[in-house]
C-alpha cells in the first residue's frame, strides 16, 4: 500500500490511482498545490498494484545499448521556431503520425489545464508543442494507452522522465508498437501554483488571459526564457511578449523554488534513461560549435536504445545534427547534471505561501520591479552582454 510520509516520496505521476481496482486512491493537496496519494486503508484489498507502479518505488534503469548524443534542429524553419528548442518533437512526431502513431503529449485547454492529451493527425500536433513549465495530469491515460497498444495501434509518448517510468510499470511489459521520449526536466510546479499566479498577473494588469506560451522565440532575442500572453483589456484584444520575470509563475520557476520537494532529489535524472530518446536545450551549444544561433533553436538528442535508434535515422534527413562524444559532455556538465538543487530559502517560501494573502506573497517572491538590474542587461548589445559573461566566468 502506498503511503507518502515525506513529500519527496512521490514524484506525483499518479499511476497508483489509475491503477488501483478498487478506486481508494485519491490525491489529496500537499504543498504548494502538489498533488499525492492518500489511501482509504478500509477499503484497501492489499493487492500492492500501487506500489508496483510506483516509479520511485520501481525506478527503470535502461541499459539496451551504448548512448549517443547529436546537437541537432529541424530544417524546416516552421518546425524549428514552433518548438522551444530545435524542433525535435515536431519533427518525430510528423513523422510517425505518418505512420498511423498516435501521439501522447502534454496541452493546455481553454482553462488553463495541463493534461495529457492526444494527437491521431498533424493539425492537432500544435496544442502538444512547446515547454509547459507545471505537472500534466495523467488521469485515464495509464488505461487508455494500454487499451491501444493491446489492440496494435502505434503509439508516442512524450513525457517527463518520472512519467515515463510510471508508465511502462504500469504497463508492466515492453510492446514493441511503443516508443517513449523523455526530456530534461528541472521539476514541476503544480496546476493550483500556475493558476493563482494567472489569476493574480490578471489582477494586477487588469486583465483576462486567454492564452499563454513559455519559450517564445524572439529575433535577436536576448535570452531563450520570453513568454507571450494573448489577453482581452476592456474591449480591445492584444498580444504582448515579455521576458519571463514579468510573469509571477515564470519568475518563480526561473528561481526553482515552487518545485515538487521530490524534484530537488531526482533519481530520474541519471544517465540510465528509461525512455528511448531523450531532448534538451542545448544551451552551450556555442561552446563547441560558434555559428549556431541557439536562440533559433538547438536541441541536445541522446538515443537509448535500438528503437530509438531507428527512429533517429528514420528522420534524419530532416535534420541538421552534430554528433558529440557523451562523456565529454557529462564531464562539461552539459547533460545529466543531477536533481535541481533545491533553494536555501525554499521554506521560507512555503510558510509565505501557506501564511500570507497570495497578493502580498507574490509581490514579495515574484516582483518584476526586483529585476531592473536584469531588465537593464537584457536590453544591452549582444557583445556586451557576452563581454559580461567572459568577466563573470559564464
Amino acid at each position: 500500500m502506498i503511503k507518502i510520509i515525506d513529500e519527496k516520496q512521490c514524484c506525483g505521476c499518479g499511476a497508483c490511482k489509475e491503477v488501483c481496482p478498487v478506486q481508494c486512491i485519491t490525491m489529496k493537496e500537499g504543498s504548494l498545490g502538489h498533488l499525492f496519494p492518500v489511501v482509504n486503508e478500509n477499503e484497501c484489498i492489499s493487492c500492492n498494484k500501487c506500489e508496483k507502479v510506483c516509479p520511485i518505488i520501481n525506478p527503470i534503469k535502461n541499459t539496451e545499448v551504448n548512448q549517443s548524443v547529436y546537437a541537432s534542429y529541424a530544417k524546416d524553419d516552421t518546425i524549428r521556431k514552433g518548438g522551444s528548442s530545435g524542433g525535435m518533437f515536431g519533427t518525430f512526431a510528423s513523422f510517425l503520425l505518418k505512420k498511423q502513431y498516435l501521439v501522447y503529449g502534454a496541452s493546455f485547454d481553454e482553462k488553463f489545464n495541463l493534461s495529457c492529451t492526444v494527437a491521431k493527425r498533424e493539425l492537432e500536433l500544435k496544442p502538444l508543442m512547446k515547454s509547459k513549465y507545471l505537472q500534466s495530469d495523467m488521469s485515464g491515460k495509464y488505461k487508455e494507452i494500454e487499451e491501444n497498444l493491446k489492440n496494435g495501434r502505434k503509439i508516442l509518448f512524450v513525457s517527463t522522465p518520472c512519467q515515463v517510468v510510471a508508465l511502462k510499470n504500469y504497463l508492466g511489459k515492453e510492446y514493441e508498437n511503443l516508443i517513449t521520449i523523455d526530456f530534461f526536466c528541472h521539476g514541476v510546479p503544480s496546476q493550483k501554483f500556475f493558476d493563482k499566479c494567472l489569476r493574480f498577473d490578471e489582477k494586477l494588469h487588469r486583465i483576462k488571459i486567454f492564452d499563454y506560451q513559455f519559450r517564445t522565440k524572439i529575433r535577436n532575442g536576448s535570452t531563450p526564457h520570453y513568454f507571450t500572453i494573448k489577453y482581452k483589456k476592456g474591449n480591445k484584444i492584444a498580444e504582448k511578449s515579455k521576458l519571463y520575470f514579468d510573469s509571477s509563475f515564470y519568475a518563480a520557476f526561473q528561481k526553482y523554488i515552487c518545485l515538487r520537494e521530490s524534484c530537488y532529489e531526482c533519481i530520474f535524472s541519471t544517465r540510465e534513461r528509461a525512455s528511448d530518446i531523450t531532448i534538451a536545450d542545448f544551451h552551450d551549444i556555442n561552446k563547441y560549435i560558434k555559428e549556431i544561433d541557439r536562440f533559433a533553436g538547438c536541441s541536445t538528442v541522446i538515443i537509448n536504445t535500438l528503437k530509438g535508434e531507428r527512429l533517429w535515422k528514420g528522420c534524419n534527413h530532416q535534420l541538421e545534427t552534430w554528433e558529440f562524444n557523451l562523456q565529454n559532455l557529462i564531464d562539461d556538465g552539459v547533460v545529466f547534471a543531477g536533481g535541481t538543487q533545491r533553494p536555501k530559502n525554499r521554506d521560507e517560501f512555503i510558510g509565505d505561501y501557506n501564511n500570507l494573502k497570495f497578493d502580498d506573497f507574490a509581490k514579495k517572491w515574484m516582483n518584476s520591479k526586483k529585476y531592473w538590474k536584469h531588465r537593464i542587461y537584457y536590453m544591452l548589445p549582444k557583445s556586451v552582454r557576452n563581454s559580461i559573461k567572459r568577466f563573470l566566468g559564464v
